[in-house]
């Protein structure tokens, strides 16, 4: 059973709170359906909760984090830039 979380425009492949990390299955159907914007959510306290990939067309990038804070509380995200770097939103 899968535990990734697939969305409409972005997946949660790995959840910090739960332990939970993607299988190679599950990171080759997001790979397959282009998801490869890789992004993390995190909390006030800096911990990060969640991670995975947004839809290489999102529309919008807050999507995930609007999700993350609805679902447990997540205040702010980071996206890999073109550089490599991991940024804030």
């Amino acid at each position: 059973m899968s535990k990734a979380r697939f969305f409409t425009n972005f997946v949660i492949l790995n959840d910090f709170l739960e332990g939970y990390t993607a299988t190679e299955e599950e990171k080759k159907k997001a790979k397959q359906m282009k998801f490869n914007v890789f992004f993390e959510l995190y909390d006030d306290d800096d911990e990060k909760y969640y991670s995975g990939y947004m839809h290489e067309d999102i529309e919008d990038e807050f999507e995930p984090q609007d999700w993350g804070m609805y679902d447990s509380g997540c205040t702010y995200s980071k996206v890999r830039s073109s550089n490599g770097k991991m940024e804030m939103l």
